[in-house]
């Protein structure tokens, strides 16, 4: 039991890690290809993005995990189906308003995170930017229910 528990703490770290090493190396890539002033704009819209996405998965990719874990156990797989199935639905649903919170709140989040910084780039290109990366809340927090939910499966196959 132990034995397997280190090893899926071993395989879950270990992507962890290299996902850091990856996002950490596409920096470089994404910097000389849009420059300074566009790598400004990636980090304006990055902050409104993670917190959106914080708040639009709430923790339940984990839970999600968990409760599939105890009912595959129990061999009751049309619960496992209808928590996955009601996960989504949730999930598509909180997607969708935080999509929405972040692509409306965007002019007023861009006057927030320039805060008086003058780096070339303007409050509408800083609004388009914010408003570009919305879009991804509506994919991925199903995507993150998934990840959780494959995630369980993964771990019972190390």
């Amino acid at each position: 039991m132990a034995n397997k528990l280190l090893k899926g703490t071993f395989l879950l770290s270990s992507a962890s890690f290299i996902s850091k090493i990856l996002g950490f190396i596409y920096i470089v890539p994404l910097t000389v290809l849009v420059g300074t002033s566009g790598y400004a704009l990636y980090r304006y819209a990055y902050g409104p993005y993670t917190i959106m996405l914080s708040l639009s998965t709430m923790g339940i990719p984990l839970a999600i995990s968990k409760l599939t874990a105890k009912y595959k156990q129990l061999k009751r797989e049309a619960i496992v189906r209808k928590i996955v199935k009601s996960g989504m639905a949730f999930m598509l649903v909180t997607g969708m308003t935080s999509f929405l919170l972040l692509y409306m709140l965007a002019p007023l989040l861009a006057g927030i995170v320039v805060d008086g910084k003058n780096d070339g780039n303007s409050l509408e290109s800083i609004t388009y930017v914010i408003r570009v990366v919305s879009f991804a809340l509506i994919i991925i927090p199903p995507m993150s229910l998934l990840r959780g939910f494959f995630q369980e499966s993964l771990l019972k196959l190390s």
